[in-house]
């Protein structure tokens, strides 16, 4: 073999190499591509699946809880996470409560359902209270506040939150927590989305349900104080009843109602407690309008009036109450034909009154309210027919005395 045909293989079997290195290349690349698209295929599927399972429930109609609690556990599954949590933010935007938590098998969840901690420090419950957006931590060496203390206890190295909104407000959050020294992926707080929308339309409709449940036995309600109204009860049996039954469909732990006396005291003529524990004050007891309470404010002012934090600087009228731990009052007026005759008051221990809880009050008080009116006409008509009777008695024995006489 000549040196020239010699060349001329070696070039020939190095361009063959090269060809079947780049073809064996390229095949390796497509066969990782296709494994990358059969991830991400089982992935989207997965994903799929378990929103479908969680938009079952809600459909159903699921209770909250038990969405709460197939969401986590569909999150923590789904993602490569060690625990998922669901919470609820306080009305006034200070403390967060979990409603729904799951933990990998063998490991312990590190809030339980009813944790509560206060919001502050730099943790992804806080920031996504204060901005009302998702946020992610991918270092929590430097977390603070009390989630991100007990998180590097339990040695989580990320997390990811997202919001969940209801009706336009912000509820609560929804997150994942990682061990994992990789942060999660950067499609994880789309993902997370599409379940917190699901668990906003349960909450939105638990909340319809109850509001609707509430109206109906509200009404119902209504119905019962204006029979007792209609067969003209007597007050003291018709304003038992009214406590008892603003005080059962408000979810209220006390009602009272009270008449105002010209000497700046309330009465109390109606009273009832949510358990067993006595009342704050009984029947008959009397409490000045002084200092910062409800009653007062109501007495000066004829109109409705809340006061969501009673404490002990709220003054004599309100001790009783502050004792009892109440911490949330509402009242409304209780007007007889155009004068203030007294008022009604709803009273709670931990969680503050609703927002319409005044409005919701009116509609007894009216009832109350025609109920002293048709009481008071009645007493006047009785000592209006005694009069009539007491002076035809009057005439009648003068004018047989004058008879008797004049004989």
């Amino acid at each position: 073999m000549t040196r020239a045909q010699a060349l001329a293989i070696a070039v020939i079997s190095g361009v063959a190499a090269y060809v079947v290195s780049d073809l064996a290349e390229r095949a390796q690349r497509r066969t990782r591509e296709a494994e990358s698209l059969a991830r991400q295929g089982r992935r989207v599927a997965d994903e799929q699946a378990a929103l479908r399972r969680v938009a079952t429930l809600v459909a159903q109609p699921a209770p909250p809880e038990e969405v709460f609690a197939a969401v986590t556990a569909e999150l923590g599954r789904l993602l490569p996470a060690e625990m998922t949590l669901l919470n609820r933010y306080d009305p006034a935007g200070t403390a967060t409560t979990v409603t729904g938590a799951w933990a990998r098998q063998g490991a312990a969840v590190a809030f339980p359902v009813g944790t509560r901690w206060s919001i502050g420090g730099r943790n992804v419950s806080t920031l996504v209270m204060e901005t009302g957006q998702a946020a992610r931590i991918d270092d929590y060496s430097d977390a603070a506040g009390v989630p991100g203390g007990a998180a590097r206890e339990r040695g989580i190295r990320s997390s990811v939150g997202v919001p969940i909104s209801v009706d336009g407000r912000l509820w609560g959050h929804m997150s994942v927590a990682s061990t994992h020294e990789q942060p999660f992926l950067a499609d994880t707080e789309a993902r997370l989305a599409g379940f917190a929308e699901l668990v906003a339309t349960a909450i939105a409709n638990a909340q319809a349900r109850m509001e609707l449940r509430g109206f109906a036995e509200e009404q119902a309600a209504l119905r019962r104080v204006a029979t007792l109204v209609a067969r003209a009860a007597p007050p003291e049996e018709m304003f038992a009843a009214v406590t008892a039954e603003v005080g059962r469909v408000l979810a209220c732990d006390f009602t009272l109602m009270s008449r105002y006396d010209p000497d700046r005291m309330a009465t109390v003529v109606g009273a009832w407690g949510s358990t067993d524990r006595d009342v704050p004050v009984p029947v008959g007891h009397r409490l000045p309008c002084e200092g910062r309470t409800v009653t007062r404010r109501v007495y000066q002012t004829s109109r409705p009036a809340r006061i969501d934090h009673y404490g002990p600087g709220a003054g004599p009228g309100a001790a009783s109450f502050v004792a009892a731990g109440i911490r949330s009052v509402a009242g409304a007026p209780i007007n007889v034909e155009g004068r203030l005759w007294g008022v009604m008051i709803a009273m709670t221990r931990e969680q503050p009154l609703q927002a319409d809880i005044e409005a919701r009050l009116v509609g007894f008080t009216e009832l109350v309210s025609t109920a002293i009116a048709n009481a008071e006409v009645q007493a006047e008509l009785t000592a209006s027919r005694a009069r009539i009777v007491a002076t035809a008695d009057q005439t009648r024995r003068r004018i047989e005395r004058d008879l008797h006489d004049g004989a």
